[in-house]
């Protein structure tokens, strides 16, 4: 098992290296000093990885939140994604329009957010493009089933450093994981922890908490990481900030691990990609 502290990194498919957790940005609050507040706690927290979207509104206050922290762009990780309803052709006017709001220079990683049929592989060329000129350092997408993926190579040539997908006790996706992970492409779980606390009184999730004495949460939390998936899970309390960070301190063992993976039944919450192709 590998010994990770809060501060680790994996290294991508294309050497850039990610830190194995990130801050989701989505919907943390509605007007930009709340959304700066709560990011300028995730940052003293600890968090260095940022995945923020157009469609979120929060790359202003994300950009504003970095420059007030002080620390060095470069000790950041800065992903955004493209609004998968925008016109494909104005790819490269989106990438500008989110370095514009940052007020940074380049992207660490430019996510394709949805795979849109009869889109996303022009999108995706146009990415590649950007990619090459040195403007984003690595390309991702988010919500690829195998098949989006497989289409995408036979027309494109860049592999994508990662996949983002919804991923948490009942929804496993083992096959894609599988499938991934010998493209060596990096799976990252959105809402890893579900929404509105749905697992917060699920067994076996509690009684293992009990035994580490953690909370679900940080159960959730590390079993995503023990399965080399990096969780990016959100919140705007800086207590749970704190508390999501504080996975690194204990392991799951095997049979709790697998305790946690037979809770799988294919539960998917979230859009379903499958309708759209």
């Amino acid at each position: 098992m590998e010994n990770l502290t809060f501060q680790s990194k994996r290294e991508l498919n294309n050497k850039v290296k990610i830190p194995v957790m990130g801050f989701g940005v989505a919907e943390i609050a509605e007007d930009l000093p709340t959304q700066v507040k709560i990011l300028r706690e995730a940052i003293e927290t600890g968090y260095r990885m940022f995945d923020t979207a157009q469609i979120y509104r929060s790359e202003r206050a994300l950009g504003i939140a970095i420059k007030e922290s002080g620390i060095p762009r470069q000790e950041f990780f800065i992903s955004t994604k493209i609004f998968e309803q925008q016109r494909y052709n104005r790819t490269t006017e989106s990438v500008f329009e989110s370095l514009r709001k940052m007020g940074i220079e380049y992207l660490d990683r430019f996510v394709l957010h949805w795979p849109i049929a009869g889109r996303y592989i022009q999108s995706y060329k146009e990415m590649e493009k950007l990619y090459y000129s040195g403007i984003i350092r690595s390309l991702g997408v988010s919500n690829f089933e195998i098949w989006h993926i497989r289409n995408l190579l036979v027309h494109c040539n860049v592999i994508p450093v990662t996949n983002q997908v919804e991923f948490n006790p009942t929804y496993t996706c083992i096959e894609q994981r599988k499938f991934c992970e010998k493209l060596g492409i990096q799976m990252e779980a959105y809402t890893p922890i579900g929404r509105g606390g749905r697992f917060l009184n699920t067994e076996p999730l509690v009684t293992i908490a009990n035994k580490y004495k953690k909370s679900v949460p940080q159960i959730i939390l590390r079993w995503d990481i023990q399965h080399n998936v990096i969780p990016v899970p959100r919140s705007g309390r800086r207590v749970h900030m704190e508390q999501n960070a504080d996975i690194f301190d204990f392991q799951l063992d095997r049979d709790d691990m697998k305790l946690i993976d037979g809770m799988n039944c294919d539960d998917r919450r979230n859009r379903n990609p499958y309708t759209t192709e």
